[in-house]
């Protein structure tokens, strides 16, 4: 077989300077940044009352919170909806506040009650009470509807309206962090929802969220305003408008030049000189673990020893330091970061092994495989540089003939993600537990038959100890064990390979004051000030 070069062609002399391509891009990349720049220098107060333009990847193609638990989806859909509980990710801990819901309790291992605040109403007048509450709980769980959020919710059995300010929920089996999960739980206008139907609705949104919807355009601008129904109190901008920018310089030429205030998912490469200039650099890690799904329903993967080679191709370390410039950390051979609920410390990552994974492809009996890897532009921080190397890491497999990258446009991503077009052998995605911020979100996808994002996996074992781990409560050794035996039967299985836990990088102008980025990758917009003058 010819020698396979490209990005990785020097991988081995050095292995952060092992992206070729890629490294000529980064090669001024790789310092940290706590944000400290000559905006926090400057001390000057910010006004209230300003337009604030944000310059983002992606925008929605529609604003629906039932499908958008997760950065960048979220970030646009939940400042307006309500939602029955809220994660407080801006604090220490993730604790669950209350959000339309004012209090609940667990009435039994099945029942679940929840008390309903009385001082909320929709913009066109209709009470934010328990039938409003009902009515969005059926049509989440509706098969008809499309609702990601049914993957996690969809273990309620019934809801029902004990009053006009009581909910009750009764589950199908015990799940004793329900009201964690209803922090994604949107709640809806029902008369409303049912006269426009729910794809005009989700244009333009009722909800009691800090802001309300001015202006969408899908997939090109969105304007938010502050909302005179909030249930949050008084967001403090005038307005924010989300521009789609997809390319990475662009969005940064538009900081620079003051065409918008802030910018998301800086590139790597951009960060230093932001941080030389009159910029402040926000860098976090966020609870979203990119993943590189293997398909098993059918084809070469389907074989174990296939997946766990691919596994042992990849160099996670130089895909972190080399395309990420050190920014983020390496996966762990688990689902779960290292700083949230539900990680295991006994479970760690296949050591990179190029020699150990051909020896595995021989054993499967495969070779001069094509593989298709389908990744996103401009929705993942670096994505299709992440599927390039990691795409040339597995070509030098000597199974593998070739890998083909494809780059999908965002609607058409979404198709693939949610199984209405075809899948190809590779998908590589950002898996978050936004807003949760609990290891038990992002290891329920794999439980048999999860409905959305499917990849063919099946393990009787690993769905009985997802059953014990619904039904342990929080901080218990009971659910930290749970944790654990799922995720050593994900690393034996490898039904797909947690590459790294990603780097959440903004920035913005030195005149914004006020921009903070959440435990789960939302922006606080409400709080936005900007300096005047």
């Amino acid at each position: 077989m010819s020698p396979k070069t490209g990005v990785l062609g020097r991988f081995r002399a050095l292995k952060v300077s092992a992206l070729v391509g890629v490294v000529a891009l980064l090669a001024t990349a790789c310092s940290s940044s706590n944000g400290d720049s000559a905006a926090e220098a400057d001390s000057s107060p910010g006004a209230a009352g300003a337009d604030i333009v944000v310059g983002v990847g992606v925008i929605n193609p529609d604003l629906d919170a039932f499908s958008a638990t997760s950065p960048p989806r979220s970030f646009y859909a939940y400042p307006v909806w309500s939602l029955l509980t809220r994660v407080d990710t801006l604090g220490e801990g993730a604790k669950v506040v209350p959000g339309v819901a004012e209090s609940w309790t667990r009435v039994n291992d099945l029942t679940w009650q929840f008390v309903l605040r009385k001082d909320l109403k929709f913009a066109n007048g209709e009470p934010v009470d328990a039938d409003a509450v009902v009515y969005s709980t059926k049509f989440m769980l509706d098969p008809k509807n499309e609702a990601s959020i049914r993957g996690k919710l969809g273990i309620i059995k019934q809801v029902e309206a004990v009053d006009a300010n009581t909910v009750r929920f009764t589950m199908s089996a015990p799940e004793a962090i329900l009201p964690r999960l209803l922090g994604a739980m949107p709640i809806v206008p029902p008369k409303e929802h049912a006269r426009v139907g729910a794809k005009a609705f989700n244009a333009k949104p009722i909800g009691t969220g800090a802001f309300m919807v001015e202006k969408f355009v899908p997939g090109k601008e969105l304007v938010l305003v502050p909302n005179p129904n909030s249930g949050q109190g008084k967001a403090l901008p005038a307005s924010i408008t989300f521009k789609a920018i997809p390319e990475d310089a662009a969005r940064v030429a538009a900081l620079r030049a003051g065409d918008v205030d802030i910018i998301t998912k800086v590139p790597i490469d951009g960060i230093k000189s932001l941080e030389s200039g009159a910029f402040t650099v926000y860098d976090a890690v966020e609870p979203r673990t990119y993943v590189v799904d293997l398909f098993t329903d059918s084809g070469p993967l389907t074989d174990v020893r296939v997946r766990r080679a691919i596994a042992q191709s990849l160099d996670l370390d130089a895909l972190v330091q080399g395309v990420m410039g050190g920014k983020g950390q390496v996966g762990q051979g688990q689902l779960a970061p290292s700083f949230m609920s539900g990680y295991c410390k006994d479970v760690t990552r296949y050591p990179y092994d190029l020699a150990a994974a051909n020896k595995l492809m021989a054993e499967a009996g495969v070779s001069g495989l094509k593989l298709k890897f389908q990744t996103s532009q401009g929705f993942i921080l670096n994505d299709t540089l992440l599927a390039q190397a990691i795409g040339e890491m597995v070509n030098k497999l000597d199974a593998v003939e070739s890998v083909e990258i494809a780059p999908m446009e965002f609607s058409n991503y979404l198709d693939v993600y949610y199984n209405r077009t075809e899948r190809a052998d590779f998908f590589a995605w950002g898996m978050s537990s936004s807003p949760f911020v609990d290891a038990s979100v992002q290891l329920e996808r794999l439980v048999t038959g999860y409905p959305q994002h499917n990849i063919g996996y099946s393990n009787p074992k690993y769905d009985e100890w997802f059953g014990k781990l619904r039904s342990a409560e929080e901080g218990t050794p009971e659910r930290q064990q749970a944790f654990c035996e799922l995720s050593k039967i994900y690393k034996e299985d490898v039904p797909s390979v947690a590459v790294m836990t990603m780097p959440d990088v903004w920035a913005s102008s030195d005149k914004i004051r006020g921009f903070k980025v959440d435990q789960a990758g939302n922006p606080a917009w409400e709080l936005i000030t900007k300096v005047t003058g």
